[in-house]
């Protein structure tokens, strides 16, 4: 069987790892980028070693990678950050971030009244009864709670630095979707953790799985262009080559790219519905400093401000040079602008806001700075995970391909659903081919 896969990020790379390992595979992933890994790219500058987001690690003793680790024999090491390091600011005033039942205990968010009521709501989702999965969206659940108004921000919050969104757009979020997630998330015991040297360590090990066989290869910096069916085969034009036969596709990219490749063919009504997905977008300003400027925490949400910044190297030491400090801010975006100059401005007082919190907490920073990178429109996943949206499943009915990223249904959130369904989608694929060796025998 030969394969296409188009987009070499997390998920094509996963899913190649994988159908790679399969004896009887050959085939071809296709990136139109000059480098792997989509948007988990990590490159070095000054010693410093920055990626394209955050590269944390949700609930890593439940997440997809586990499998992964063990079914494709990855090695790789994680660093659990401090909860006890793990702060909000609110008003202008520090406090515990409510993460498990002694920053509970401890925080300013919540009276102790609101304390008792939250403790019962994280009980009530991890035993899996939680009202708030009968619910459409957040919006609604809170709307119908008779919680204080702490509470209820307190959830905006949690969802909001979870799914990279605004409060607005938390709520937005389905109540089963979030029900799943903080099911899983408060019943692990390690609920945010660091890959020690970034997405690197991952896709690295992977490019090396796929290359291991020698009938499967990359081709970088090579966009496919166009795709037909002729006599039960996939003909496709890249922009370098023409007339490439394949058996089977997976597309490993956003579907609103998909939709677009798609658009003149067959297939395109069956992708119509999700063509108009809204993608997550946040301001991402990583500074490196020379040495450690202060370290009065690991990590700061500012909830008035809807900014947060993580000290990336003092959980992984991995991407500093010796003595250096590494932080990376990160600014929940709005989407809904009138024009262009209105967009400006706002992004400009977010870059602002980020910087005036590095100001107060780490005072003489710019004296120290090496490294500088401000990414004001990063894409953290191609679909926002909200109820106007619609995940792409791995199979669409009247479809011949299968497909897998960030946008499509599956385990988890961001790199977490990119993993589960790269992995779906080889596993169906090889256990459609048992299937059909099984036939035609």
């Amino acid at each position: 069987m030969k394969i296409a896969i188009i987009g070499g990020g997390l998920a094509g790379l996963t899913a190649a790892a994988y159908l790679s390992d399969s004896p009887d595979t050959e085939g071809t992933v296709f990136e139109r980028s000059p480098q792997l890994g989509g948007r988990a790219f990590t490159y070095e500058k000054s010693g410093f070693t920055l990626n394209y987001g955050a590269h944390a690690v949700y609930g890593i003793d439940r997440h997809t990678l586990q499998h992964m680790e063990e079914e494709l024999e990855l090695k790789f090491q994680s660093k659990q950050v401090d909860k006890r390091k793990v702060v909000y600011a609110k008003h202008g005033n520090l406090t515990p971030a409510p993460l498990d039942f002694v920053n509970i205990m401890k925080t300013d968010v919540l009276t102790t009244m609101e304390k008792v009521r939250f403790v019962a709501e994280i009980a009530a989702v991890i035993g899996n009864i939680h009202q708030l999965k009968h619910y459409r969206t957040l919006g609604e659940y809170l709307d119908k709670s008779n919680a204080s108004s702490d509470v209820k921000e307190l959830w905006e919050h949690l969802v909001s630095s979870n799914f990279f969104i605004t409060p607005d757009d938390a709520r937005k979020v389905s109540g089963e979707v979030i029900a799943d997630y903080y099911h899983n998330l408060f019943l692990s015991s390690k609920p945010v953790n660091y890959i020690l040297g970034s997405w690197a360590t991952i896709t690295e090990q992977l490019v090396q799985k796929i290359n291991d066989n020698e009938k499967w290869d990359i081709a970088v910096k090579e966009p496919v262009e166009s795709i037909v069916m002729e006599n039960g085969k996939f003909i496709l034009k890249t922009k370098t080559r023409e007339a490439l036969e394949y058996d089977q596709v997976i597309f490993a990219m956003p579907v609103q790219q998909v939709y677009k490749l798609l658009e003149s063919s067959p297939w395109a009504g069956a992708l119509e519905p999700f063509k108009d997905n809204s993608c997550t977008e946040v301001l991402v300003y990583d500074v490196g400093f020379s040495k450690v400027v202060a370290r009065p925490f690991h990590y700061i949400s500012d909830m008035d401000n809807k900014v947060f910044i993580s000290d990336v190297s003092a959980t992984d030491y991995t991407v500093v040079p010796v003595g250096g400090q590494l932080l990376q801010g990160i600014a929940y975006l709005n989407d809904d602008f009138q024009d262009e100059d209105q967009k400006k401005e706002y992004l400009e007082s977010k870059t602002q806001q980020m910087e005036a919190l590095f100001d107060t907490y780490y005072p003489d920073w710019r004296e120290h700075t090496a490294v500088k990178r401000v990414s004001k429109k990063a894409m953290v996943s191609s679909v926002k995970n909200i109820h106007t949206n619609k995940l792409l499943p791995s199979k669409l009915p009247g479809v011949p391909f299968l497909f897998c990223g960030d946008g499509c249904e599956g385990k988890g959130e961001l790199a977490e659903r990119a993993f589960s369904s790269g992995r779906a989608a080889a596993q169906m694929m090889l256990s459609d081919k048992v299937k059909t060796k099984a036939l035609t025998h």
